[in-house]
């Protein structure tokens, strides 16, 4: 079979004469800010409190953890932008690995992301709204059992999986409806919390650095807590063909975005430390829930709920439309199956990569305990995460006269890469558990599949399976990706640079 078993007519600008489709590049400014804030804004800030005090062991340190997680979060972000303008493609960390350490690490990443990580997070957040939106409803005391929110939850990613095929606009649309509707539920929350501060509750706050933890082993898993609420910081990047003017508005959506997270994070911190006490804090499993209960009317209740339902709503959509980019990215270069990376042809969206991420995702939500499994391979993120950082120093050696419209200082990407290290060694020798282990085998587990299937039998397009995907091409309206926008290139206009764009410091 052919790549293009279907040669679809040119339905716009931007496809080419061979048939091949093109993502358009409909996301702005504000709807990058929106993908970053919107994705980074999920359930963490709701559930993931009580981890970070109970770790910390003070609420002023708590607070000062919170804070160092939002800084750790953008010198990440800053790294990126030098590597984001260098490399203007689609796929985020899977890109900027290949480019600087070849196609074996990038595979391990994809791997691991496109298999566990990715899904298992859509499932694990969807999972979280029907949990709060039974809550919202008059439903909380019907005693439902858990199958009906997992149908719930399945709901939910389907709902968000049709939007995605549908339109990126759409699905950028949907992202900053959700995006304004859980910022004006984190006011809500905050407003709440300062006036019971204004009004004299300041006692609970007032113990500050009381019993604090010191053990920097055990601080890595408070740091750890705090870090899942500002996981997906890096989400822009895997939309990078997709956005208007990359170069520049890629950039500022993190550096906007990541820093108006910070600032939301610590005053719904301060917010529940206006009346709930560090004892309560550690033993509830939602701490919004709990801040409404003592502070507002319990008609009024169901608004605490029902914004964590728009939080997690919008945080789903955000990280299915990035995963599913990681997808088509990764199938484009040939580390997945090719069919992943078929595009529909009419409306522009990587369909197919959408559909086989809805399919794990709605599976992962049917096990009892699958959180576990995310919570383990949280660590093996951070791998990816201080490798990636680690490329823009290595780059900058081996490839020095590359184009750089943004060069960061150094020592922004050393800091990054040590935090990073700490942050992948420190959980293990606080408490050595197998499950790290099979996490680590699960990664290495890759290179066997990369080998064998992908470069020793080159089974990218199993020629047993032509029929099925021709039959699939028809069926689904899709057809192969264009090749991928070229680095020195912005929809066929090339980019402008200042005079001496190596120059230029974040």
């Amino acid at each position: 079979m052919t790549e293009a078993a279907i040669k679809p007519k040119r339905v716009a600008e931007g496809d080419n004469e061979s048939g091949k489709v093109k993502l358009e590049r409909t996301v702005g400014l504000v709807s990058g800010i929106g993908l970053t804030m919107g994705t980074m804004i999920g359930s963490g800030i709701f559930a993931t409190a009580p981890g970070v005090v109970k770790d910390s062991g003070s609420i002023g340190l708590s607070l000062l953890i919170w804070l160092l997680c939002g800084v750790i979060a953008l010198f990440g972000a800053i790294s990126y932008c030098e590597l984001c303008t260098m490399i203007t493609k689609s796929g985020g960390e899977y890109q900027y690995l290949y480019e600087a350490f070849g196609p074996i690490p990038a595979f391990l990443f994809c791997w691991t992301a496109v298999v566990v990580l990715r899904p298992a997070t859509v499932a694990a957040i969807a999972l979280t709204f029907s949990t709060y939106l039974v809550k919202a409803l008059p439903l909380d005391d019907c005693n439902l059992g858990e199958w009906p929110l997992k149908l719930f939850a399945i709901a939910v990613i389907l709902t968000i999986a049709f939007v995605n095929v549908m339109s990126s606009s759409w699905a950028a649309k949907v992202q900053n409806f959700f995006t304004g509707a859980k910022l004006l539920a984190i006011v809500f929350i905050v407003i709440i919390g300062f006036i019971e501060i204004f009004s004299g509750h300041t006692d609970i706050l007032a113990t500050g650095f009381e019993g604090s933890e010191y053990n920097p082993f055990k601080l890595g898993i408070a740091f750890y807590s705090g870090l899942w609420a500002y996981d997906s910081w890096n989400t822009a990047t895997y939309i990078t063909e997709e956005i208007k003017n990359p170069q520049k508005n890629l950039p500022r959506a993190l550096l906007i975005g990541i820093p108006l997270v910070t600032i939301c994070y610590l005053l719904t911190n301060i917010a529940y430390f206006s009346v709930i006490s560090k004892s309560e804090i550690v033993h509830t499993q939602a701490v919004a829930i709990l801040l409404g209960e003592k502070t507002i009317p319990e008609y009024f209740i169901w608004v605490i709920p029902l914004a964590v339902c728009f939080s997690t709503f919008g945080a789903t959509n955000g990280c299915l439309f990035a995963a599913s980019r990681l997808t088509f990215a990764a199938a484009r270069e040939g580390h997945l199956m090719t069919i992943l990376s078929y595009c529909n042809v009419t409306r522009k969206t990587p369909s197919v990569a959408i559909f086989f991420l809805t399919g794990l995702s709605c599976i992962y939500v049917l096990p009892s305990d699958f959180t576990t499994l995310v919570n383990y391979f949280s660590f093996s993120a951070w791998i990816f995460y201080g490798l990636t950082v680690f490329s823009v120093l290595f780059m900058r050696f081996t490839q020095p006269d590359r184009l750089r419209p943004i060069k960061v200082p150094l020592i922004i990407p050393i800091i990054f890469v040590i935090i990073a290290a700490y942050l992948v060694v420190a959980p293990i020798i606080n408490k050595p558990e197998w499950p790290y282990l099979y996490a680590a085998i699960f990664i290495f587990s890759g290179l066997p599949v990369y080998y064998l299937p992908f470069v020793y039998f080159k089974l990218r397009q199993p020629k047993f399976l032509e029929k099925v995907i021709t039959f699939l091409q028809y069926v689904l309206n899709v057809s192969p990706p264009a090749d991928a926008t070229d680095e020195n290139e912005i929809d066929g206009n090339a980019v402008e640079m200042d005079e001496k764009p190596n120059e230029q410091e974040a």
